[in-house]
């Protein structure tokens, strides 16, 4: 069964393993940065350590070993993140996803609000769902607005409110869907 809290955990996993693939590409830019420098700067550098009685060690093997390791952990790691991605879409778009509000709306400015359970809040849920459907937080779909603390319906009666989320919800699914496509 699909329910808020997973998605949020599968939201933090994604935006570590987003981070962990950044430092990777960084370090393996660096790397190819130094094993572009080597035989540009070999000559020179073994000679001068030749005049001067020291050992000349270009690194040359442990550079590309470092490449070679770094570019695997960059594909799984792209592996990794498309993997969860694909989950997080099926998860959100799954006929059976539990979304933890409390029953009992609240009437605020001709507006039914209603709150997650426990006060929780899914920030991360709603920063990967923004960024998959290309739209800002909160998300707002057909006078609903969804964000990591409430959802927000623009009517006050409490059968219309569930009515409208329902359609949204189903909108924000469809969509998700045929991006996953």
């Amino acid at each position: 069964m699909s329910n808020f809290e997973f998605l949020e955990n599968l939201g933090i996993q994604i935006k570590e393993n987003r981070l962990k693939l950044h430092d990777v590409e960084d370090s393996l830019s660096n790397v190819n940065v130094q094993l572009h420098e080597i035989p540009l700067k070999r000559s020179t550098e073994s000679t001068f350590a030749k005049m001067i009685g020291v050992g000349y060690d270009d690194k040359l093997v442990e550079l590309e070993k470092a490449k070679e390791q770094l570019e695997r952990t960059k594909t799984d790691l792209r592996n990794i993140i498309d993997k969860d991605i694909n989950t997080f879409i099926s998860e959100v778009s799954s006929p059976n996803l539990i979304i933890p509000l409390d029953t009992s709306p609240k009437i605020v400015d001709g507006k039914t609000v209603y709150k997650y359970r426990d006060n929780s809040k899914f920030q991360n849920v709603f920063d990967i769902l923004c960024e998959m459907l290309g739209l800002s937080s909160p998300l707002v779909v057909k006078d609903v607005m969804l964000s990591p603390t409430e959802i927000v319906i623009a009517v006050k009666d409490e059968f219309e409110a569930k009515q409208k989320f329902i359609n949204s919800l189903h909108e924000i699914q469809n969509t998700l869907l045929i991006k996953k496509k």
